[in-house]
């Protein structure tokens, strides 16, 4: 029997509502990151390496990050004047910043990675109670066919019922 009223779906709105906010939370802090690695790449506070090594990112990446900012080359065919010389104090400020900020974006993506598994886990959930698809996707960051494919990959009862008939 179909119920008359619709779902209230409570608990996925706030389970999505955090999955949203710290995924905003990370864009954040990724853009903030960026912008302090494209800003010590300019001022060539600490070497491309080093940079790298105090971001989520490879060296190749933090490369890529510059080249993309127009930043001159440090070595190679289309390098600009002499190598730079880093000074160990302003290397050390840079390199803590650059930490800071890391920090801020793994606490975001350690926020993401905790809550999509309940977000997943209340969508079948409400999946296994009767709701469908359609009706959780205004609901939460996902279309229908995804919701579909989470709900029915983890789902027992609704795929037992749907074999047995």
């Amino acid at each position: 029997m179909t119920p008359t009223r619709p779902r209230p779906f409570t608990r996925l709105k706030k389970l999505a509502a955090a999955l949203e906010k710290a995924e905003a939370d990370q864009a954040t802090a990724r853009d903030a990151l960026h912008d302090a690695i494209l800003k010590h790449l300019r001022a060539r506070s600490a070497p491309p390496g080093k940079i790298a090594a105090h971001t989520p990112y490879d060296r190749n990446w933090v490369g890529e990050l510059g080249r993309r900012a127009g930043i001159p080359a440090l070595r190679g065919p289309r390098a600009v004047g002499p190598p730079p010389k880093y000074e160990p104090e302003v290397q050390a400020a840079a390199l803590a910043e650059l930490d800071q900020l890391t920090a801020a974006w793994e606490k975001a993506e350690g926020t993401i990675e905790r809550t999509r598994p309940l977000v997943h886990a209340e969508i079948v959930a409400e999946y296994e109670a009767g709701a469908t698809p359609e009706e959780m996707s205004s609901h939460v960051p996902y279309d229908r066919n995804w919701i579909g494919e989470i709900a029915r990959s983890a789902s027992t009862k609704r795929h037992r019922e749907s074999r047995s008939s």
